[in-house]
């Protein structure tokens, strides 16, 4: 799995591709816990290159909303494709966490 990171103003967008599975959700986590222990962090997650997720990549997700959040931050997800979106849907995810169509979206919401 590949992230990349890129700071806009006071939001944070985070680029990850690959799969999002048992065996990266671990690698996920550790890569993205040093950019949310900042006071109020505001993260986007751009899933454009994110192709699959499982039930552990949901989980690595969910954390980090629920450390975000905890920390009066802001969270978005934003151009995930459409079978993950699918996923995110069943899970109950679009009524928990922003999802937008496209980056600029994303990134004027949380700033």
């Amino acid at each position: 799995m590949m992230i990349t990171e890129e700071p806009h103003g006071r939001v944070l967008l985070v680029a990850a591709s690959g799969r999002l599975d048992g065996s990266t959700s671990k690698d996920f986590a550790a890569r993205l816990e040093p950019l949310i222990s900042r006071a109020e962090p505001r993260l986007v997650l751009d899933m454009s290159g994110i192709e699959f997720i499982s039930s552990a990549g949901l989980r690595a997700v969910l954390a980090l909303f629920r450390r975000i959040k905890a920390a009066k931050g802001a969270f978005a997800l934003c151009a995930v494709q459409p079978t993950v979106l699918e996923v995110l849907d069943i899970s109950g995810f679009m009524n928990l966490i922003q999802i937008h169509p496209e980056r600029t979206g994303a990134l004027a919401a949380l700033a």
